[in-house]
């Protein structure tokens, strides 16, 4: 009782000592996602730079690829700092860079996507990726280069992807068949593992 009395009787004293140890604390947390913040953005321009060559060489040679690191207001801050950081692309020439999610097809998402894992992968624990349109628009070279970076991509983790390549499904450790047919009045869709020689004459067909 005697200890709760001395610390009414000193509340203001109490009170400022508390806002100190507060002002204290929260310049350690503005410092600290101060500091979070310039590693982010000199993070963000390594990773700018090599996604972009890695999406150029899958066959986007004039994409722009940047990411923003935003710095939002101090009251929205978390345990992972306080910036907002956005994706930004543009894949022809004179156009401003726009966000990813707002200018990107779907196989220009789906090699971007592919670039970002490629440079990450060392780092990236995500144990299975799907990739459906990577092939749009491609073929020759830079189908080959996609096939390598997906099968670098698999090393360590299982990767599905959807593909009308030959290049690309010869890579591949396993394969299914996807099929359509219409039975009575019904579209279905089959999936068929494919082994030996099925595979073979299956990559041969794509080829075709």
């Amino acid at each position: 009782a005697a200890d709760e009395l001395d610390r009414l009787a000193r509340h203001e004293e109490v009170l400022a000592q508390q806002e100190r140890a507060l002002a204290d604390v929260r310049a350690e947390l503005v410092a600290a996602a101060n500091g979070l913040s310039e590693t982010r953005r000199t993070a963000a321009s390594r990773l700018a730079t090599l996604v972009e060559k890695q999406m150029r060489a899958l066959g986007m040679e004039r994409a722009v690829f940047q990411i923003a690191v935003e710095a939002g207001a101090f009251e929205a801050i978390t345990a992972r700092g306080v910036d907002r950081v956005e994706f930004l692309l543009s894949t022809n020439p004179g156009e401003d860079v726009k966000p990813l999610a707002r200018v990107a097809s779907g196989g220009e998402l789906s090699r971007t996507m592919l670039a970002l894992k490629a440079v990450l992968a060392k780092a990236d624990r995500v144990p299975t990726m799907i990739f459906d349109e990577v092939d749009a628009g491609i073929g020759g070279r830079v189908a080959t280069v996609v096939a390598q970076t997906l099968a670098g991509a698999a090393e360590g983790r299982q990767v599905l992807c959807v593909t009308h390549l030959a290049p690309i499904a010869a890579l591949a450790h396993h394969h299914l068949r996807v099929a359509k047919s219409v039975r009575a009045g019904r579209t279905r869709v089959a999936a068929t593992p494919l082994e030996g020689d099925d595979r073979v004459s299956e990559v041969a067909r794509m080829l075709g």
